[in-house]
């Protein structure tokens, strides 16, 4: 028996071809449509198999494939593009809003003739909304629009990115700016996500109530799965350390723009391997492991480390009671190792070398942790225990105390260093953080951030300023711009602290940037 042929909305009633046109749509867009809906299926110009392939994904999510074509259609659903940050702001002038009665008016329109010549639909599009208008939905389009403003229309679609599905590379998620804004109104919280695989009763018996799907962000294609834990399977105390949805730490509006989850996920259930990562303090190494304890709903045990750690915390030590008697005393590293957890050891390379010593098996191929003050014990790791380890480089001197570590142990890690995310996703990351305070941060105030941050960026590269400027402190400055003044909020992160020379420097950045 031969396979039945795929769903595809070619099949469908309501399928329309690019030369085609329903009353209400006035005019084709150039490319193939759907009638009920108003979906553009296609981009002109793309290859025929990625066209067809796109077909049968648009058939497979629709809840109403094989319908007959209704006689008004239900809604458009133009959206092609992802929305441009820098256009998702209200007009500034409630009179450029007013006197914008229609999208042609509007400064945030790229023209017809562009978006034809360009991207290839004959239509005009919406950088606000990365949605495609039709000529005779202008007017209507703008009336009760947040972004209207009135102004010159654009003439160039420079600087939108298409949704993944219409580039001719037709990769789905290789671009991290891309795959986050996908994905940003398809939140389900991780207790309640279904299994994206059969979940065994062997899984069942090890607390696995499903699996979730990641795929390689860089579009080879490839997929893992991540557990995802029961939270009955744990006791109450351990259930107070899983990372929920609302906590202080937030860490559902973690944002991962390096492809990290995929990574931790390859390396802890393929490679077997210890990730590793490095970057400049406040860049969200840490919160990426309290992340992906959200994603598996797994206690996140963090052991952070300093000059100051000794091993006995760390390793535990031998007790003595008149009821038990000599006993040996688990430290929080062996406690976490025999459990089921994601297990964050920060920043190891700042510690005493007796502590590193005692950590460095935790990473070999035997992944054994051995306890020499307890008769030289061995704790195999319990299967669902996920280690990884966050440091700041020895290499950057701004990152005092830390040590570079040995050949051996560069060997047994998996790395990767942890860079800035992209503007988009870093303004993303900042508004988000903001919006949990109560309050929506202005366009013009996240420019001016990002503005002063590139400078101090260029200044900290070439060793003008002793600090780092990664996200915590924006972050920073951006909920004190609710309270302060920007001098002030910019002061009162980092600018006291400099040298006065420094401080100058800083703030003469911040009052350039001030409209």
């Amino acid at each position: 028996m031969t396979d039945p042929t795929p769903l595809s909305c070619r099949s469908c009633p309501s399928f329309l071809l690019a030369t085609e046109t329903v009353p209400k749509f006035k005019k084709s867009i150039g490319a193939p449509m759907c009638g009920r809906y108003g979906h553009a299926l296609g981009k002109p110009g793309l290859p025929a198999q990625q066209q067809e392939k796109l077909l049968n994904i648009f058939a497979q999510k629709c809840d109403a494939a094989g319908q007959p074509l209704p006689v008004v259609p239900k809604e458009v659903r133009l959206r092609v593009a992802l929305p441009d940050p820098t256009a998702r702001q209200p007009a500034s002038d409630p009179q450029k809003a007013t006197s914008c009665t229609s999208c042609a008016m509007c400064s945030k329109f790229v023209r017809e003739d562009s978006v034809a010549d360009e991207l290839g639909w004959t239509t005009g599009l919406c950088s606000a909304k990365g949605k495609l208008i039709l000529s005779n939905r202008q007017v209507g389009e703008a009336r009760n629009c947040e972004y209207r403003e009135f102004g010159t229309v654009r003439t160039t679609t420079a600087g939108i990115n298409l949704l993944p599905e219409y580039e001719d590379a037709f990769q789905m998620n290789a671009d991290p700016t891309r795959a986050y804004f996908k994905n940003k109104d398809n939140f389900v919280d991780p207790v309640d996500y279904p299994s994206d695989k059969e979940v065994t009763d062997e899984d069942r018996e090890s607390g696995i109530r499903a699996w979730r799907k990641v795929v390689d962000p860089d579009g080879s294609g490839k997929e893992v799965y991540l557990p995802i834990f029961d939270l009955e399977f744990f006791s109450i105390t351990e259930r107070d350390k899983i990372p929920r949805t609302g906590d202080d730490e937030h860490p559902e509006l973690y944002v991962d723009h390096f492809g990290g989850v995929y990574l931790a996920a390859v390396t802890w259930t393929e490679l077997d391997e210890t990730p590793a990562l490095w970057g400049q303090a406040g860049g969200g190494k840490t919160e990426l492991f309290r992340h992906l304890a959200w994603l598996m709903c797994m206690p996140f045990e963090r052991l952070s480390i300093n000059a100051g750690t000794e091993l006995d915390d760390v390793a535990g030590k031998m007790m003595f009671t008149s009821e038990k008697g000599t006993y040996f005393q688990y430290g929080r590293l062996p406690l976490a190792w025999q459990k089921p957890c994601v297990l964050c050891i920060d920043e190891p390379n700042v510690g005493p070398l007796d502590v590193w010593q005692f950590i460095r098996p935790l990473t070999d191929n035997s992944k054994q942790l051995v306890l020499d003050m307890n008769s030289g014990e061995r704790l195999p790791r319990h299967n669902d225990c996920y280690p990884g380890l966050a440091m700041n480089p020895a290499w950057d001197v701004k990152n005092i105390g830390a040590m570079p570590i040995a050949d051996a142990d560069v060997n047994r890690l998996f790395h990767v260093f942890v860079e800035l995310p992209p503007p988009a996703l870093e303004r993303e990351i900042i508004a988000n953080r903001v919006r949990v305070d109560g309050w929506e941060i202005s366009g013009q105030q996240l420019d001016m951030l990002m503005n002063v941050a590139e400078e101090l960026r260029a200044l900290i590269k070439d060793g003008t300023l002793p600090i780092s400027w990664a996200i915590r402190p924006q972050i920073k400055v951006a909920r004190a711009l609710r309270w302060f003044a920007p001098v002030a909020a910019y002061r009162r992160a980092v600018g006291d602290y400099l040298e006065p020379d420094q401080q100058e420097i800083l703030l003469d950045i911040v009052k350039s940037h001030l409209q």
